[in-house]
């Protein structure tokens, strides 16, 4: 699965390129200079990425509850430095739909990268609940083969940096243990 890294990222900049106003515009059949349906304001024209919509994700942690499991095998890093990005397609007023890619050093000491597509409920002001789809790639997981999974997603947003809590469940030998992870997305809104 070399060109798994590849695939993802061509998948993400295709999704990214349609979520620009004017292939927003083009779906949606409307005409040039009719209101954006976001309340956030749109980009230029020429400007294919709004980045009032990019955070950069800084990964760090996890936990185990499984800790005999864990350690039997070999799963027990629970330092996880990595980058990632998430790009909002759509703020509205009840929920974000967004999309994500990143890596980060898992916890078998291997380098998982991923891609998804994802929904968030907002619960107030500040809390977003929901989670992703992602695209997978570890010798960690799943043997070794890229797969998808669904990972629940809880967010808690402070303004200038946001909290965000994922867990990833027991799925037979995809992971063969059940893990909390905490990162951090940073806005590049002004």
């Amino acid at each position: 699965m070399r060109s798994c890294p590849r695939r993802i990222l061509h998948i993400l900049a295709t999704v990214l390129a349609l979520s620009t106003p004017a292939a927003a515009a083009a779906a949606d059949g409307a005409t040039e200079g009719s209101p954006a349906s976001s309340p956030r304001e749109s980009p230029p024209a020429d400007n294919w990425l709004n980045l009032d919509a990019l955070d950069l994700n800084v990964y760090g942690f996890s936990y185990h509850p499984d800790r005999e499991t864990v350690k039997r095998l070999g799963l027990d890093n629970e330092f996880n430095p990595g980058l990632g990005f998430n790009y909002e397609l759509l703020d509205d007023a009840r929920s974000i739909t967004f999309v994500q890619a990143g890596a980060y050093y898992d916890s078998g000491r291997n380098w998982a990268k991923f891609a998804g597509l994802g929904y968030q409920f907002k619960w107030g002001e500040r809390w977003r609940i929901g989670g992703a789809v992602a695209v997978i790639h570890s010798r960690t997981y799943n043997e070794g083969a890229a797969f998808i999974g669904m990972i629940p997603l809880i967010t808690y947003d402070f303004g200038p940096i946001k909290v965000n809590a994922v867990y990833f469940p027991k799925f037979g030998n995809r992971n063969e243990v059940a893990a909390y992870g905490l990162y951090f997305s940073i806005p590049f809104r002004k």
